[in-house]
């Protein structure tokens, strides 16, 4: 699951480097990931309250889509930053990999 999801990371942030008008787009992003990480939240609460587990794993499943969403986002969002802040880019991509990290990691 882990080589996966780094899989899925990596193929993500190589789309977002890439992507044309990155800034902006990296803010509809973070606010689309954001919202599949609430609705995550509650499908994987009523999920165990209920005793569903598919729609408990569904829930964290989302949650992780969202997350790794609004990372995309962040990284859209930097690119948009390095062009005017030189050599900034090194610290901004290790925060980001750190935060989906501390993520996954607390999931599973």
């Amino acid at each position: 699951m882990k080589k996966a999801m780094i899989l899925a990371s990596a193929a993500m942030i190589s789309v977002a480097l890439l992507s044309t008008g990155a800034q902006a787009q990296g803010t509809m992003d973070k606010v689309q990931g954001t919202a599949k990480e609430l609705m995550g939240s509650a499908k994987e609460t009523l999920g165990r309250a209920t005793g569903d587990t598919q729609l408990q794993w569904g829930g964290t499943a989302e949650k992780v889509e969202g997350a790794a969403q609004n990372t995309v986002g962040d990284v859209k969002n930097t690119v948009g930053d390095v062009k005017n802040t030189p050599g900034g880019i090194n610290a901004k991509v290790a925060s980001l990999f750190t935060r989906l990290g501390n993520f996954v990691r607390g999931i599973f």
